[in-house]
């Protein structure tokens, strides 16, 4: 059963899991406040009625004591007062081992002392009187003429219990006008508190049935950052889907010439191989060039670590050209991170180290360092490099410059490509080394 109520409990919603925390604290408060408060107005009450019944506790002792002293007869001594007025509520008897002495107010009754078991110390003894009222009092052992006795001296308590009774329902009351306002207070300030997600909660509905292409609105300082970030996946789904139909677009376009190349090539009698095999490696290129570039940044960004991405990558780059016996030198800053998706990394960095290690002569010099925008990448190496117009051509698709290193000449191209769907750029220029020099830069 308790676990039941626990999975009702967390299954309801936060509005009620906020009201029902505070109906909780509220009870535990009030509780816990509710029975200190009783025990320290009762004990207030108590300790009146106990002054007054210590002070005739002390007064019939001293005159039963004075009576003994002066060989004067017991029962005649400590009658003033309400304790020589019969059924006056103020009693007391003395045990002395014979015939029990009693006050005048007790007339020819006496006190039933078995209905009142002793008490603990500090607390006082209850029995009933002569005529059934609450009696409270206490015991105390007394010397008279050396010979011990028991004084026993009583009073009425029903107006302290009354008094008690009452407090207790005042406290009562208090406590459940407490709860109510407290539980009022909480519905309010759970209906204010979550005003903001409600907004929210509406502008994210208008998104969905195509109202509003972002979350607008205000929300508060708590829930704006919220807010910017389901944007900024909004907008960043909306790039991906745009970016997907462009390409998609252009690849359509783009295959109409080859293809009504070889449709034309097919119509003959005789069809040209060579022809043929061009216009199937152009649009081997161009299908390659849109697939990377309609698969970039497409993935779940998260936070990855450059170094050892790139020490992974020289690893592989030094098997793949394990012919030329180069030197791999790297110079990355430690810890360097970026947010973004580890394969677009892995393509980027790959395709220019794959094109250093191609071209260089003996070395190639591979740094990485975080910007306040992102982080930068420069690949070097001490090749024959490229000059003026052949800068701007290398990042054309499927542009070579020499047929005799192996390669589609699209890497440079999907690399630049890639980088734009970061907010990045790839800028080549000259390198001290000599060769080449790709600088790439990622937000």
């Amino acid at each position: 059963m308790s676990r039941i109520r626990l999975k009702t409990v967390l299954e309801a919603g936060l509005a009620a899991r906020l009201i029902l925390l505070g109906v909780l604290s509220a009870l535990l408060i009030a509780t816990t406040g509710g029975l200190l408060l009783r025990r320290q107005l009762h004990e207030v009450v108590l300790r009146s009625f106990e002054q007054g019944l210590a002070e005739r506790v002390e007064r019939v002792a001293a005159e039963l004591q004075a009576a003994a002293v002066d060989g004067m007869p017991l029962d005649g001594a400590a009658t003033a007062g309400e304790f020589g007025r019969i059924f006056s509520g103020w009693y007391w008897q003395l045990d002395d081992g014979g015939e029990p002495l009693r006050s005048r107010s007790l007339w020819d009754s006496g006190l039933d002392l078995a209905a009142a078991p002793p008490a603990a110390a500090g607390e006082l003894r209850r029995t009933a009187g002569p005529r059934q009222e609450p009696l409270a009092g206490t015991s105390r052992p007394l010397a008279l003429a050396g010979r011990p006795a028991t004084l026993h001296v009583f009073g009425p308590v029903a107006d302290t219990d009354v008094e008690m009774a009452r407090i207790d329902r005042v406290l009562l009351g208090l406590q459940g006008a407490f709860i109510a306002v407290f539980t009022l207070l909480t519905v309010a300030q759970t209906r204010i508190g979550l005003a903001p997600m409600r907004r929210l909660q509406a502008a994210l509905s208008r998104v969905r049935g195509g109202q509003a292409p972002r979350v607008e609105g205000r929300f508060g300082p708590d829930l704006e950052p919220l807010a910017e970030e389901i944007n900024q996946v909004l907008d960043r789904n909306a790039q991906i889907v745009e970016r997907a139909r462009h390409h998609a677009g252009n690849l359509s376009h783009a295959l109409k010439k080859p293809l009504a190349l070889l449709g034309a090539e097919a119509r003959k009698p005789a069809v040209a191989g060579t022809l043929v095999q061009s216009q199937v490696h152009a649009m081997t290129v161009l299908i390659d060039r849109h697939l990377a570039r309609s698969a970039s940044g497409a993935g779940n960004l998260r936070w990855i670590g450059v170094d050892g991405t790139l020490q992974s990558l020289v690893a592989l780059m030094r098997q793949l050209h394990a012919g030329k016996a180069l030197q791999w030198q790297v110079e990355a800053q430690t810890g360097l991170r970026w947010k973004g998706e580890s394969t677009d990394l892995e393509e980027m960095a790959g395709n220019l180290l794959d094109n250093a290690g191609k071209w260089a002569a003996r070395r190639v010099l591979l740094r990485a360092h975080g910007t306040a925008q992102g982080i930068t990448l420069q690949v070097e190496d001490d090749g024959p490099g490229l000059a003026g117009e052949a800068l701007v051509q290398a990042l054309q698709r499927g542009r070579r410059f020499d047929e005799k290193v192996e390669g589609s000449g699209l890497g440079l191209a999907i690399v630049g490509d890639i980088a734009e769907t970061y907010g990045g750029s790839l800028v080549l220029d000259r390198s001290p080394l000599g060769g080449l020099r790709c600088t790439l830069r990622l937000g």
